[in-house]
């Protein structure tokens, strides 16, 4: 049974497919993990309102805060005590039980909106210094940096009141929250996936839950996985392949670009995707690279949701990665793709048929996947 969340998705997949003549369009550079964050968010509590009267005066009755709102102000004054601010946005509910950011007072153009420094940013980087990093090291490969990532964090998770990330840490949404508000595609079964009758995103999005799972990764194995973190003395049980699934999900849906590579950037990530051109903040770390901040590049009044750019994606890759559509088809276009696996196979087995085609890639004419492969589809 569809969760509502799902249904509502691919209803509006479904619209949005068949508004076009055929399947929704590529990733480009699908597999980058250098686009950003989670679309499906928590769900806020309504906030309670009333007043009491007493003594002659009016006065307004003590909230007590939902447990959300003591995570939120937990985070916040993490983020200050380690040289941050985060005090120009508040966490709310954007609409749809979907949480996000909105401006607590007005902001002018140029003005700072988020200031997180590097030292609580879990990026590659981090990773590579982690004890956790024994696990790619002992197998004496190489991992994508979303796979590191998302052992570095199942390690910062295991740490518990140890990590020096617990407020952020206790903010991520769970593998039960991922499933009831729908989730990247890329973790639907193949049922749901099979009703966006779209033969381009369904492939798309197994190929992204294999990935996720570490599948045809040897040191990713369960029993490799498992004898590498205990030799490396690292914390609690080896993570299972559906707990490494919901730490990639949660990675290739969250980060952001930082530096050489990328990073789950607090805060930053509970902001939603702005779809417009231009968009109303720009992001980056700053040159010294010892904080990643966030400004307004037009002014934004108070309770105007603040919003950041995941990247010129279509719906295709907006689908499997973060979980949501958007309903307009305006930017960036989905296109029409045909599947060009025989012509590909025909081509690469002619005399200098390989060298053709990676000429015509790199020109450009032919659509490459994340790892710079030739795409079948085209």
């Amino acid at each position: 049974v569809l969760s509502m969340s799902r249904a509502l998705v691919l209803a509006t997949c479904l619209t949005v497919a068949r508004a076009l003549h055929a399947p929704t369009p590529p990733c480009r550079h699908a597999l980058r993990v250098t686009s950003p964050r989670l679309a499906t968010k928590k769900k806020v509590s309504k906030k309670g309102g009333a007043r009491g009267f007493g003594g002659g005066a009016a006065k307004q009755a003590v909230k007590e805060l939902t447990p959300e709102q003591l995570q939120w102000r937990d985070l916040k004054e993490w983020v200050a005590s380690s040289g941050g601010a985060a005090d120009a946005v508040r966490l709310t509910d954007c609409g749809g039980g979907l949480r996000g950011l909105k401006a607590a007072r007005d902001l002018a153009k140029g003005d700072e909106i988020l200031r997180i420094p590097r030292s609580i940013i879990l990026d590659v980087e981090r990773a590579e210094a982690s004890p956790v990093s024994g696990v790619w090291r002992s197998s004496g490969g190489a991992l994508p940096g979303y796979l590191k990532l998302g052992l570095a964090l199942l390690y910062e998770v295991r740490r518990g009141a140890a990590s020096d990330l617990l407020p952020y840490l206790a903010m991520l949404p769970t593998q039960d929250e991922f499933a009831a508000g729908g989730g990247p595609a890329a973790m639907w079964s193949d049922d749901e996936l099979a009703l966006t009758e779209c033969a381009h995103l369904i492939d798309f999005a197994k190929r992204r839950r294999g990935q996720s799972r570490g599948e045809g990764v040897p040191a990713l194995q369960p029993d490799a996985l498992a004898a590498s973190w205990a030799e490396c003395g690292l914390p609690g049980e080896p993570p299972g392949r559906d707990e490494l699934s919901w730490a990639v999900g949660a990675v290739t849906s969250r980060a952001y670009g930082v530096g050489s590579g990328s990073g789950l950037v607090p805060v930053v990530d509970m902001a939603n995707h702005d779809g417009r051109t231009p968009q109303h903040t720009a992001k980056g770390l700053e040159e010294d690279g010892r904080s990643f901040v966030v400004l307004a590049t037009e002014p934004i009044r108070k309770g105007t949701q603040v919003c950041l750019s995941y990247g010129e994606l279509p719906n295709c890759v907006l689908l499997p990665q973060f979980g949501f559509v958007l309903a307009s088809l305006d930017a960036p276009p989905d296109l029409p793709l045909v599947d060009f696996t025989p012509c590909l196979r025909e081509a690469e087995g002619a005399a200098g048929g390989a060298a053709l085609l990676l000429s015509l890639a790199e020109d450009g004419l032919l659509v490459r996947e994340g790892d710079g492969s030739i795409s079948c589809w085209q």
